[in-house]
């Protein structure tokens, strides 16, 4: 009976565990799977396929979500739909934890194709997670083991925005940038070195998620996450400054960026300076979160994400735990950056468009230069409402929403089969399924929600996954950038999700909603 019970324990622990390198590098390359449909094919009239990767060759295991899916699947009533939900809603779990030691806890998570860590777009990954995480205790302490470790990467190196694995994970980094960077990154641990805010946004948000979800304050408690809130507000009061000193003098700016390329939006001018800023509160960001560099830094998007960010932490620390910094408190620091931010975009970032009125812009310069677009990488101006900065409803909103969605934006790409937001990262063929998803998040009109539904079920390929982006004028959107983007595929997810708790008559069953 004892050896009974000790094969069933071992067999558990090899089925519910994240698989060690060795297991998953004798699995198939998931870039090269996720681009050839599988079968078992979809009822529906799209035949979508089935595109998880067999269960030994899964990266890490939720029962809480394995029952969620199947939940889903039968009450949505669009096999189609359910197909897709299947594949996107474990993409992350499924196939990008590439380590996680759950002692520690630590956890790696990579982008997906590229086996870098974002700040960003991991926070985004396991957002769709957090509201289960009370459900299911690994899938807590794989949310925590994230925190840990981007807590981590920012201690050491604030401005990167994509890091290496740890060395404790044995897994072989990747050849970095080696970009003219300073200050100078510790490039055995840094993959990339872009000056984003909104990757320090992101890990407040990953970590406010965390803690709303779980109530567990105590992760304030750990030197790792109060030091890293330490350097966060260190660096946000840096780059608050502005260019020149009232003299005309320069002041010292901290960070510069240069990279040896011939694509424009790949490095910053004035030998990696940037652009010169005029201070009028608001925080620099030399890079969008498309990873392409900014034409004015005072990007609007990043700073309303921080601002957002920033008013749901103080709360908690000044409940919990609030250190202090040269006698002054860590909340009362980051409530004063709070307050100069939104007073910065509220006064300044607000302009008169000859079409819609007053719009929130894209960019600012506090010079009274102004870029007046949106690119589909969140936080947009379009996700404004979507990461919590105003209320959908907000008149400056809607008319910037209009703006947006309409040939105003230089962005907005048209197209047969597809149209939406892209951005200059890849080029002007292509629209991201990723700005239609926050569109139907910020949209009450049904009609809207079910076209756009039926855009992205319609353009995956036939792959049954989200990508990148799509060739706006590609059939079935066969024409597509990366096969494996597992943020896109979570904000799928968490549109449906939404759809779910908000609007459930669009998708699910009839007979489902009489039972509710």
């Amino acid at each position: 009976m004892t050896k009974l019970l000790i094969a069933v324990a071992v067999v558990l622990i090899y089925l519910f565990l994240p698989k060690s390198p060795s297991v998953i590098s004798k699995c198939p390359d998931y870039t090269s799977y996720a681009s050839t449909p599988h079968p078992p094919y979809s009822n529906g009239p799209l035949k979508l396929p089935f595109m998880r990767p067999s269960e030994d060759c899964r990266t890490f295991h939720s029962d809480t979500i394995e029952s969620i899916i199947e939940e889903y699947k039968s009450k949505l009533k669009d096999p189609d739909l359910a197909r897709l939900f299947e594949n996107a809603f474990p993409n992350t779990l499924d196939t990008t934890i590439q380590w996680h030691d759950t002692n520690m806890p630590r956890t790696f998570i990579s982008t997906g194709d590229i086996q870098a860590e974002w700040l960003r777009d991991s926070a985004r990954q396991l957002s769709v997670y957090q509201k289960f995480i009370t459900m299911d205790e690994s899938l807590l302490t794989l949310i925590k083991g994230a925190i840990l470790q981007q807590a981590e990467y920012i201690i050491d190196d604030p401005y990167c925005n994509a890091f290496q694995p740890p060395k404790k994970s044995k897994i072989e980094p990747r050849i970095p940038s080696f970009d003219d960077v300073t200050p100078r990154p510790d490039w055995s641990k840094v993959f990339e070195c872009k000056w984003e805010l909104d990757s320090l946004a992101s890990f407040l948000t990953l970590t406010n998620d965390y803690i709303d979800n779980s109530r567990d304050f105590s992760i304030l408690d750990n030197e790792l996450v109060t030091q890293a809130l330490i350097k966060i507000a260190s660096v946000l009061k840096q780059e608050m400054i502005s260019t020149f000193q009232p003299n005309g003098e320069l002041n010292r700016v901290r960070y510069t960026f240069k990279r040896t390329t011939n694509i424009g939006s790949e490095t910053l001018p004035l030998s990696g300076y940037g652009n010169p800023l005029n201070a009028v509160g608001l925080i620099r960001s030399s890079f969008r979160p498309s990873d392409d560099a900014c034409i004015f830094q005072y990007l609007i998007p990043s700073n309303a994400h921080m601002y957002t960010e920033l008013t749901r932490v103080i709360p908690t620390l000044k409940s919990y735990n609030d250190p202090k910094i040269m006698s002054v408190s860590l909340s009362t620091i980051l409530q004063s950056i709070a307050d100069s931010v939104y007073e910065g975009i509220e006064k300044h970032a607000i302009v008169n468009h000859p079409i819609y009125g007053d719009v929130y812009a894209y960019e600012i310069d506090g010079f009274g230069g102004v870029n007046l677009m949106d690119d589909a990488n969140i936080p947009s101006l379009l996700s404004l409402a979507d990461v919590g900065y105003l209320n959908k409803s907000n008149k400056v909103y809607q008319n910037t929403r209009k703006m947006i969605l309409s040939s105003s934006n230089p962005y907005y790409i048209r197209g047969k089969f597809i149209s939406g937001i892209g951005g200059p990262h890849v080029g002007l063929k292509y629209a991201w399924p990723m700005s239609i998803l926050v569109q139907i998040r910020t949209s009450d009109d049904e009609e809207e929600i079910k076209k756009l539904l039926e855009i992205i079920k319609t353009t995956t390929g036939g792959l049954g996954l989200i990508h990148e982006g799509v060739k706006v004028n590609s059939p079935m959107g066969q024409s597509y950038t990366r096969p494996w983007f597992s943020w896109a595929n979570s904000e799928f997810a968490k549109t449906i999700i939404d759809l779910g708790d908000r609007k459930p008559w669009l998708i699910f069953h009839d007979k489902t909603l009489d039972k509710e």
